[in-house]
Order: structure tokens, then C-alpha cells, then sequence
């Protein structure tokens, strides 16, 4: 009878675990659509107290051939260095460097004049335009961030001219730098 028992358990027990693992939605699908998102950490361990989002940027650049970032990356590493500055984007346009920066200065125009005057000597001749207007910030870094990822200056070359002219207007015609991200997208 205890043979016949285990027998029937035995049974029992393997045809549940076929069950969860039958058809395409079983136990162990982990397919979970659209909305999962991996999830990381970042941490400071080994990493000799520079920002670990730095080193990574430094790291993983794949500027296209025709772009210059060496100088994009030696230029953007000397305004990170500076105090008060949260992050910087670099962008070089033909003969100007375009800088945005995050910063947690509370005089915003001291603070472009002072990283001008930093950069001036990286800069190879080039104007030095440097805005800490966090829309005009991130359209930069957006720019910026694709260039790394190996996109070829002229995809982006529309997107940083209509930069330059909104860091110009900045001051003078608010209206048409608020314009100017959506004329882009016709």
C-alpha cells in the first residue's frame, strides 16, 4: 500500500510541475513587455572619488571620425573639475565650443564669464559660448550625448545651430528661444 501511495504522490507531484511550466505564458517566462526597465546602480567603490557618470562618458565615447572629441572631452573634463559646476556639455561647432552647465551657482552670468575665461585656452581659436539656461542645457546635452554615441556631426548640425542662435536671443528674445526646440521637428 505505501508503494502504491508514493507511487500516486510521485505522480501527482511531477504532473504540477509540468502544469506551471506548459504554454507560452508559464512560470518561467520572463518576458515582461514593454514596461520593464533594467534596473542598476552606480557606486563610488574603486572609482578614486571621481563622479562614476564621468568616467563612463569618458569611456564609452564613440565620436564619429570626423567629429573632434578629444577636445569635446578635455574641454568638458576642465569645466566639470571647476567648483560649483553639477555637469557640463560640450558641443564644438566649426569655429565655437558651445558649453552648457548645471550648476548650483546662484550668479548664472558670473559663473559662463568665469568658465570662458577657463576654457579660452582650450578652446583653439574658437569662440567660447557658455549658457547655464537649463532648457538651452539640455538640448546641449542631448547633442552632445548623440555625438558620443557615434552620430555623425551633420544629423545634428540643424539641432546645434538653432542652439547657437537660441544662446544668442537668450537674453534679448526669450519668446524665440522658447520657440525655437519645436520649430526643429517639422
Amino acid at each position: 500500500m505505501n508503494k502504491k501511495l508514493a507511487g500516486i504522490a510521485a505522480l501527482l507531484l511531477a504532473g504540477g510541475l509540468t502544469g506551471c511550466n506548459g504554454g507560452d505564458k508559464g512560470a518561467m517566462d520572463r518576458n515582461y513587455g514593454n514596461d520593464a526597465r533594467p534596473i542598476g546602480y552606480n557606486t563610488n567603490e574603486g572609482d578614486r572619488g571621481v563622479d562614476m557618470n564621468r568616467d563612463m562618458i569618458d569611456q564609452n565615447a564613440g565620436y564619429d571620425e570626423g567629429y573632434n572629441g578629444d577636445l569635446a572631452q578635455r574641454i568638458q573634463k576642465k569645466v566639470n573639475d571647476m567648483n560649483n559646476v553639477d555637469d557640463a556639455h560640450v558641443i564644438l561647432d566649426d569655429n565655437n565650443v558651445i558649453v552648457g552647465i548645471d550648476t548650483s551657482e546662484k550668479n548664472k552670468g558670473a559663473m559662463d564669464r568665469k568658465v570662458e575665461r577657463e576654457i579660452k585656452p582650450l578652446a583653439a581659436g574658437r569662440d567660447v559660448k557658455v549658457t547655464t539656461d537649463d532648457s538651452i542645457v539640455g538640448r546641449i546635452e542631448n547633442v552632445d550625448m548623440d555625438l558620443q554615441n557615434g552620430k555623425a556631426y551633420n544629423e545634428v548640425q540643424s539641432d546645434v545651430k538653432a542652439i547657437m542662435t537660441d544662446i544668442g536671443n537668450a537674453g534679448t528674445d526669450l519668446g524665440n528661444a522658447i520657440k525655437r526646440p519645436f520649430e526643429n521637428n517639422r
